[in-house]
């Protein structure tokens, strides 16, 4: 019994199995790789704007001392603080619970973000935790509107309590400017 002719019949359709195999991924990697760029580029362009506009017209944190909270009251039990003073683009000031504990931290103000390194109170390792800052309003200035800035997901609380000096106190002891 001989094959032959069904190896002729099949030879058209074997060198088509075979080139497709050689060809199907490289086919399929291009059609990946334009998929990529083009789901990439309109977040490209958006990274750009956002990070252009000077610090100062983006209403960045100027020097001074802040604190926020997860609760727009002070104190409120289950709710995250963070206290903070920023002098010259740079911060320190700490994360804390009302009657728990808190955790320092040091790092960069930018005018989206705090670039910060949180050091845990407990074992003092050290982490990079950054925070984005959104818009929150306005305040006048002599040039127009200059919108306030806070952590995300945060509301300014304007009176510190004599715990949110010691803390700070505490942290700015542990980092000094």
């Amino acid at each position: 019994m001989t094959f032959a002719p069904l190896a002729q019949e099949l030879a058209p359709q074997l060198s088509w199995t075979v080139l497709f195999s050689f060809v199907k991924r490289p086919l399929v990697l291009l059609a990946l790789s334009l998929g990529l760029l083009t789901s990439a580029l309109p977040m490209a362009a958006e990274t750009a704007v956002a990070s252009t506009p000077p610090a100062l017209e983006t209403g960045t944190l100027t020097d001074g001392v802040y604190l926020y909270g997860e609760s727009p009251q002070p104190q409120a039990v289950g709710a995250t603080y963070l206290v903070m003073e920023v002098q010259a683009g740079q911060a320190v000031g700490a994360f804390y619970m009302p009657s728990s504990s808190f955790d320092c931290f040091h790092g960069q103000v930018t005018a989206s973000s705090l670039d910060l390194t949180i050091v845990n109170s407990y074992d003092q390792t050290a982490y990079s935790y950054p925070v984005a800052l959104a818009t929150n309003g306005a305040i006048a200035s002599a040039t127009g509107a200059v919108p306030t800035m806070v952590p995300a997901g945060f509301h300014a609380i304007e009176t510190l309590s004599e715990t949110d000096h010691q803390i700070l106190a505490t942290c700015q002891a542990n980092f000094p400017f």
